[in-house]
Order: C-alpha cells, then sequence, then structure tokens
C-alpha cells in the first residue's frame, strides 16, 4: 500500500535543538516551533497539546503562546489556542520580497488561460518544494493544494528543476538529508536513480514526471533563472488523466511553457537592473 501524502503544512521544527554557533537565538526557534505547531487539521490546540508537539514544558509553551497573543499571531477560546490572520503578514513578507512575485501572477494566468491546465510556481525549500502560486483547473492531486503547500522534491516534476539547479556540494547535503518514499507504483526512490534522472532533466531543461505522485497525475516543469543562470523557482503545467500520450503531450506543452518561463526570466532581469 503506497505511502499516505505527505502534509501540506511543514512539521513543526524541534524546540529543542540547537546550532553550535553562538548567534543562534532559541528561543526565536522555539517560538516559530509553536507556530508551526498549527496546521490544516491542528486549527485549533490546547496547551498541552502544544507543549507534546514542540517539546517545550507546559510552562514554556505558555509563556510563547500568551507572547504570541499579546502581538496578535494567536488568539485563545477557553482552553484552545488558535493562530490569527496576523501570522499570514510573515508569509506575505517573503512573497512580495520576491522580484519574481510581482509579475508572475500574470504569466501564469496567460498560461493557464491558453492551455486550460492547472499551472504552479514553487521554490524549494529544504527537502521539500513549497507553492508560491497556483491556479487549479482541475482536481490533480489527492490532497488539497494551495499557496505555502509543500510536497517532497524528488518524485515532483517541479522538485528535479529545482534539485537540478544546486550545487553538487548542495545536492550531496539534499540527498543526506531526504527520506525517499513510495507514493505510487512508479515513484523513483533509489538515490543513485535519482541523481541520474535529475542530471538528465537538468541537461534537457525541463523535467516530466508521469504517475509518482498518484497513477495518473503527471507534470512538466521549467526552471525561472535569474540573470546569472541560477534556478530561482519551477514553472509547471500539471495533468491528471489516464493513458496520457507523453511525446505528444510534452511537445504541445513544453514549447509555451518555455515561452512563459522566458517571460519570468526577462521581467527578473528588468527587476534586477540597477537604476540609472
Amino acid at each position: 500500500m503506497p505511502a499516505p501524502l505527505p502534509r501540506t503544512d511543514p512539521s513543526p521544527p524541534a524546540a529543542s535543538r540547537t546550532a553550535g554557533d553562538r548567534h543562534f537565538i532559541g528561543a526565536l526557534a522555539k517560538g516559530f516551533a509553536v507556530i508551526h505547531a498549527f496546521g490544516e487539521h491542528t486549527q485549533a490546540l490546547t496547551l498541552s497539546q502544544v507543549a507534546e508537539r514542540t517539546g517545550l514544558t507546559r510552562a514554556g509553551a505558555r509563556r510563547y503562546l500568551l507572547t504570541l497573543q499579546e502581538l496578535g499571531y494567536a488568539g485563545q477560546n477557553g482552553r484552545h489556542f488558535s493562530l490569527t490572520p496576523k501570522v499570514l503578514s510573515l508569509g506575505y513578507a517573503y512573497l512580495s520580497s520576491m522580484p519574481l512575485w510581482t509579475f508572475a501572477e500574470p504569466i501564469l494566468e496567460g498560461l493557464v488561460e491558453t492551455l486550460g491546465e492547472t499551472c504552479s510556481l514553487s521554490v524549494l525549500d529544504d527537502i521539500e518544494i513549497v507553492y508560491v502560486l497556483r491556479i487549479p483547473v482541475h482536481h490533480i492531486l489527492p490532497i488539497r493544494v494551495t499557496v505555502g503547500s509543500r510536497l517532497p522534491a524528488y518524485c515532483t516534476s517541479m522538485g528535479r528543476v529545482l534539485l537540478g539547479g544546486l550545487t553538487e556540494a548542495q545536492l550531496k547535503h539534499y540527498f543526506a538529508r531526504a527520506e525517499f518514499r513510495t507514493y505510487a507504483p512508479r515513484t523513483v526512490t533509489d538515490p543513485a536513480r535519482l541523481r541520474k534522472i535529475i542530471a538528465a532533466d537538468r541537461a534537457k531543461g525541463y523535467s516530466w514526471i508521469t504517475g509518482e505522485m498518484g497513477q495518473h497525475i503527471s507534470g512538466l516543469s521549467v526552471p525561472v533563472r535569474d540573470p546569472q543562470g541560477r534556478v530561482l523557482a519551477a514553472l509547471n503545467i500539471s495533468v491528471n488523466r489516464p493513458l496520457t500520450n507523453e511525446k505528444r503531450l510534452i511537445a504541445k506543452l513544453l514549447p509555451k511553457l518555455h515561452r512563459a518561463a522566458e517571460q519570468m526570466n526577462a521581467s527578473v532581469a528588468i527587476a534586477n537592473r540597477p537604476p540609472r
């Protein structure tokens, strides 16, 4: 039986984790651990539940929750705590700081209108991809995927494009940390084979995956680059249909996907030009 699909919220970081660096602020890490304790299926938690999910004592969890409440990032209803919409400002701060964000959305909208397929933009965060833009046309995955959702990098076409943009040292670090689970009969989990696939996809400039996240789920992705040629993000088209003719579908979709990525590349280059 295939392993269940991953949660769409990041796993809470260990509150007890320390860094061998005198600049590391443990209190800040624990505060983020408390925020990450909440998710799609845990919108409201008791003090004991937060302590259990973060590894904090009840007294410690209480202090962090009350601090978040005082700052407006958390609320309380009886014994239960929950996050407030103000938490969204943390994610928006990242999105608004991306030079790609301001002009990628209309390009993505045009691509969806032209192709009539679900299109997404994602970035790499540690061992997972994170959706930063997504315009769904059809229900593709057996889980709800929205902006901020995470999926494993190794078995998604966007992930393989993003992994292809890493240096050899970064890729080695990724393979040392990632867990390779089977989500569908065709999921590739062998690290040596994955390395070869990532290298081949990097050489041809795109990644195509079918049947690795679900039986009939296919994805085609290309890189979006900065003016120095570094991979900033992955642009994707997803389809969910049986008996897909791979060659025909790639021939139809890839030129339009490349064109949209080139528009994004050009916009990034313009945004990064120094003022005269």
